[in-house]
């Protein structure tokens, strides 16, 4: 039917239960970033047989919510929605479902050839993912294996698609973003949609994203993620800007986290520590001064690794935001 859904809830004990706010906006976060055509591939869980991975799609709708009945479940109606179809040069994949297992998903990871993801799968401490996004390089390799399988599997019988549209009552869904200021994933949201639509003022920070993503995966030696990683490719050079956001005042504390992961990130086999460059990025409601006064001076220095501080303040009750540069990758203290 070329649509999508995400659930809002579970069945426990022959009841159904919404899931709390900072899950929903993790649903939110996750789905937002996608736009009209992007690529997207389908993790399908296996029950009698091995899980595997499906495409290659392109999404042919901005995310949107949408409450009307598809799908005929009693409890649930998966109102977190996209629309999708098969992509135009790959077609032929799609016709006759070409996919991979899971465990050569795996082998992408282990090789390094996926990077940005430690798993598909759900771990206890690691929060509800709806969509996971990988990078151009990456999805080139799913699609390499995929065409491995349509080569040895092919099957005779073409899928149907009858592709759906929405109905008249959908609410593009950056409507249902809240609570920003209470909640990380609210602001994550926020974020994330502002770097879909290729916000100004943000490109004005960070300079031309070429590809953007939330979660990443650091590093090989630990299950930790990035909340949000900028890519900017010019000319053989990657400027990679690594995002921590929190939801109040950024401390020493969360200094140190954000350096952290920039240094774990910089030992990834695709960062050429010759010619690319590492930005770290603090995103909160204020700073501590010597978060400030240190960042200055790292800047001032002109060493790889140079630090942004972005504040944000809550506005439209919750639902929308505005940003402040407070220490820019030069040094300078934007606010003044």
């Amino acid at each position: 039917m070329g649509i999508y859904g995400n659930k809002i809830g579970r069945v426990r004990q022959g009841s159904y239960q919404e899931f709390d706010s900072k899950t929903k906006y993790s649903i939110i976060r996750d789905l937002i970033g996608m736009k009209a055509g992007d690529v997207v591939f389908f993790h399908v869980l296996g029950r009698d047989k091995p899980s595997s991975v499906h495409g290659v799609y392109i999404v042919r709708s901005d995310p949107f919510y949408d409450k009307s009945i598809i799908w005929g479940d009693r409890f649930e109606v998966f109102p977190y929605r996209f629309l999708f179809s098969p992509y135009p040069e790959y077609r032929y994949l799609c016709d006759y479902d070409a996919n991979i297992e899971v465990t050569d998903f795996y082998e992408l990871i282990e090789s390094r050839r996926i990077w940005s993801l430690a798993t598909l799968e759900n771990e206890v401490n690691i929060e509800a993912r709806s969509i996971r996004k990988v990078g151009e390089d990456e999805a080139n390799e799913i699609i390499r294996l995929l065409h491995r399988d349509y080569r040895q599997r092919r099957r005779q019988e073409k899928v149907g698609f009858n592709l759906l549209e929405p109905s008249t009552s959908v609410l593009p869904l950056h409507r249902e973003i809240g609570d920003i200021g209470r909640y990380e994933n609210s602001i994550k949201a926020l974020l994330m949609y502002k770097l879909a639509q290729r916000d100004p003022y943000l490109l004005d920070i960070f300079g031309d994203i070429t590809d953007f993503m939330n979660e990443v995966f650091i590093a090989q030696t630990t299950r930790k993620s990035i909340d949000i990683l900028c890519i900017n490719r010019i000319e053989g050079t990657s400027t990679y800007i690594t995002l921590e956001v929190k939801t109040g005042k950024c401390d020493t504390k969360s200094l140190s986290q954000v350096l952290y992961y920039m240094d774990l990130f910089n030992q990834k086999d695709l960062v050429d520590v010759n010619s690319d460059i590492i930005v770290g990025c603090l995103v909160g409601r204020a700073f501590d001064e010597h978060v400030i006064e240190y960042s200055r001076e790292r800047n001032r220095q002109g060493v790889n690794g140079s630090l942004i501080l972005l504040e944000y303040q809550p506005s439209a009750n919750g639902r929308n935001a505005t940003f402040n540069q407070v220490v820019g990758r030069g040094g300078v203290n934007e606010g003044d």
